[in-house]
């Protein structure tokens, strides 16, 4: 286990190295997503101070919001790209270079592609935070409650990225139903927690787990509930297993797509 840590890391530094070799392009891409990100933060910070406070949702449980989501998704595509990248890889046909890899398949997979953009996202996660700390006046144990809850909204959202690639061995069109997919998954979650009640919240709970990285982590913190603390915890450990069990049997799906020709000119 202690090698794989390792290569991955190493790949993972590898990859910012050679993303950050066109310096301009880089930091453009950094900073273009924090500035777009800020841009969409407005609009729902401005929406709340027009029309109130939705279902309880203050413009500082926004930020929060914008936090938990923004760093989730800001480490994993800025250190695991390859994840996105799985349905692209098989349509290739160069997914067969990682079966041949005597490195553990799912971190060579993750950790063979870079994201410029997602740095953006996760720096705008972490401004973010820092405001949601300040605005919120929070105290030690929410703050020991924050940091937990990044770390496991994290691991959530690794793992409904890891089932949504994995679901691309059984579709003939994988990238653009795989796409659907993390859209399904990820929106909602950029949803305020008052905008889903009811059997919404149920299914963007326990089935469709969007709320998990996001809005869970905001109540447990805002109402310093340890019973939600509970439940974001069972339920990222849980989807956890459960993709890393699905990627394997999903694997077993693949078929090889040698793209090599013979002929002549």
């Amino acid at each position: 286990m202690n090698k794989e840590i390792k290569f991955a890391m190493y790949a993972i530094k590898k990859n910012i190295q050679n993303g950050a070799e066109l310096r301009g392009s880089f930091l453009i891409n950094i900073f273009g997503m924090v500035i777009n990100n800020v841009a969409y933060i407005f609009l729902w910070v401005y929406f709340i101070k027009s029309v109130g406070v939705v279902g309880g949702w203050t413009a500082a449980d926004i930020i929060g919001l914008q936090a938990f989501v923004a760093i989730g998704y800001g480490f994993v595509f800025s250190t695991m790209m390859g994840i996105r990248k799985i349905p692209e890889y098989i349509n290739s046909g160069s997914f067969d270079r990682f079966i041949l890899s005597p490195k553990n398949l799912l971190i060579r997979i993750a950790t063979a592609s870079f994201n410029a953009s997602a740095i953006g996202d996760l720096i705008f996660g972490l401004i973010c935070f820092a405001v949601y700390i300040i605005l919120i006046s929070a105290n030690f144990y929410q703050f020991l409650m924050m940091l937990v809850l990044v770390v496991l909204a994290t691991i959530a959202n690794l793992a409904i990225s890891i089932i949504v690639g994995a679901s691309s061995f059984f579709f003939m069109d994988p990238e653009a139903i795989t796409k659907g997919f993390f859209d399904l998954f990820f929106a909602p979650s950029l949803f305020h927690g008052g905008a889903f009640q009811g059997a919404l919240r149920f299914v963007f709970t326990f089935i469709i787990p969007s709320l998990v990285i996001g809005t869970l982590p905001v109540e447990a913190v805002r109402n310093m509930s340890l019973g939600k603390l509970a439940l974001v915890a069972i339920l990222a450990f849980v989807w956890f297993f459960i993709a890393l069990r699905f990627f394997r049997y999903a694997v077993k799906k693949y078929e090889s797509s040698n793209f090599m020709t013979f002929g002549s000119q």
